[in-house]
C-alpha cells in the first residue's frame, strides 16, 4: 500500500560483505553480530573466493571463509550512524548463495537465470525478465538506475536496456542536489566506491554519504526512504546460519544466502536493531508497496512480505550529519542488551528453485548454469 509521505525510495547496493564482516561495532548495542574476530586491515589484500562452488565448500564446512571484521566505529562511521539511527535489518541475506550478478537480478526483480556472473568477453546478456523499474515505468512512475560500467546491472533488462533512464552513476550527487531524482531510484557504484575488494571501504562509504547528503540538500530527506544493502558475501564469514528455503537441482541450498547488511533509513523509517528474516526479494517487494505499485509476476518477491511496516507517518527523524562533518554515535545502552533469538524459518521445508517468469507469461528453466557434486551422506 503506498504511503502518501513517501515520494521517494532509493535503493543503493554496494559490494560483498557480510553482516559480521562490517558491523562488528553494534554488538554493544545489542545486534547479533560477532564482537571479537580479528580486525580486518583496510584495504583488504585479497578478493576472497565467493562464487556458487566457494559458497557449497564454505556451507559444508570444506573451505573457511575469511573470519576478520572491518573496525565499524573507525573504518565504517557512517554506516554505524545509519545502522543505529534507521533500521537495521541484521538478519538480512543476499538472496542466492553465490556472487554477484544473480543477487543484482534479485534486488531488481526477484529472480535471476543465471547463478554466475556472466562472461567479460562475451556480449552481455539481454533478458526479457520484469523488473521493478519496468513496473514503474507501465505504471507511470518515474525511475532511474545510476548504473556503474556498461549499464551494470539494469542493462541486463531487455525492458531497460538503451532507456534514457540508464544513467552514469557520476551524476547522482548533482541530480540528488538539484531534486531531479523520480520517485524510484536505484544506484550503483564503480570500483573502488563499491566497496569490492581489494578496495578502501571508507571510499564507498563516503561516496554513499556524500550521495546520502546531496538528497538532504535538496529538502529531500523528511520524504524519502533509503535501502542500502551489499549484493553477496563476498566470502566473508557470518556467524548465522541462513534458513535453506529453495534448492537447485543438486539439492544444495541456493536460498536464503549468507546474511548482508540491511539498512533502511530517512524521515519516516522506525528506527531500530530488526531480527526478522528478510531477504533481497523483499527489496523490489518494499518498493512496490511504498510506490503503491502492482504484482511484478514473480512469486518470490510478490508473496514477500515487504518492509512497509517500518514506515511511520508521523516519524520525521533528523537528518544525519552532513558530509564530511564529524559522525557522533549514540552511547550504547548500559548493560549491554542480549540480541534477540533468532526468527523462525519463515517456511518449514526447502523446495525446488522455481522456473524463471519472462514478461508475457513465458518461462526459462530455472536456474542451474554452476552445477554442484554435493557429499553423500
Amino acid at each position: 500500500m503506498a504511503d502518501s509521505r513517501v515520494k521517494r525510495v532509493v535503493v543503493m547496493v554496494q559490494e560483498n560483505h557480510t553482516t559480521d564482516n562490517y558491523f562488528r561495532g553494534l554488538a554493544p548495542y545489542g545486534a547479533n553480530v560477532a564482537p571479537d574476530w580479528p580486525i580486518q586491515p583496510n584495504p583488504p589484500a585479497a578478493d576472497e573466493p565467493h562464487d556458487r562452488h566457494a559458497y557449497y565448500r564454505w556451507l559444508t564446512g570444506a573451505h573457511q571463509a575469511a573470519r576478520t571484521q572491518f573496525d565499524t566505529g573507525i573504518v565504517l562511521p557512517f554506516y554505524a550512524y545509519l545502522a543505529l539511527t534507521g533500521a537495521f535489518l541484521e538478519n538480512h541475506c543476499s538472496g542466492f548463495g553465490t556472487n554477484s550478478t544473480p543477487n543484482h537480478l534479485l534486488i531488481v526483480g526477484g529472480q535471476s537465470p543465471t547463478l554466475r556472473n556472466p562472461s567479460r568477453t562475451q556480449p552481455p546478456p539481454v533478458w526479457d525478465l520484469p523488473s521493478v523499474p519496468g513496473l514503474a515505468a507501465d505504471a507511470g512512475i518515474g525511475w532511474a538506475c545510476y548504473t556503474g560500467n556498461s549499464n551494470y546491472p539494469a542493462g541486463f533488462y531487455q525492458q531497460l536496456n538503451g532507456s534514457k533512464n540508464l544513467i552514469p552513476n557520476a551524476h547522482f550527487v548533482a541530480n540528488a542536489a538539484a531534486g531531479k531524482l523520480p520517485p524510484l531510484t536505484y544506484l550503483w557504484h564503480n570500483s573502488p566506491e563499491d566497496e569490492h575488494p581489494t578496495a578502501d571501504v571508507t571510499i564507498g562509504m563516503n561516496k554513499i554519504w556524500e550521495s546520502v547528503d546531496a538528497v538532504v540538500r535538496s529538502g529531500g530527506w523528511d520524504d524519502t526512504v533509503f535501502l542500502l544493502t551489499w549484493d553477496d558475501w563476498g566470502g566473508w564469514d557470518d556467524h548465522v546460519a541462513t534458513p535453506n528455503v529453495e534448492h537447485t537441482p543438486d539439492g544444495v541450498q541456493l536460498a536464503y544466502g549468507p546474511r548482508v547488511p540491511l539498512i533502511m533509513f530517512g524521515g519516516p523509517v522506525r528506527p531500530g536493531i530488526d531480527s526478522r528474516w528478510s531477504n533481497h526479494a523483499g527489496i523490489p517487494k518494499t518498493v512496490m508497496q511504498l510506490l503503491g505499485l502492482p504484482k511484478l509476476g514473480v512469486d518470490r518477491v510478490d508473496n514477500d512480505p515487504g518492509l512497509a511496516d517500518l514506515i511511520d507517518p508521523a516519524l520525521h527523524n533528523p537528518a544525519p550529519p552532513a558530509y564530511g562533518s564529524k559522525v557522533t554515535l549514540p552511547a550504547p545502552p548500559q548493560p549491554a542488551p542480549k540480541p534477540n533469538p533468532l526468527p523462525a524459518p519463515p517456511t518449514a521445508t526447502s523446495i525446488p528453485v522455481a522456473p524463471v517468469a519472462l514478461r508475457g507469461g513465458g518461462t526459462l528453466p530455472p536456474p542451474n548454469d554452476v552445477p554442484l557434486t554435493p557429499a553423500k551422506p
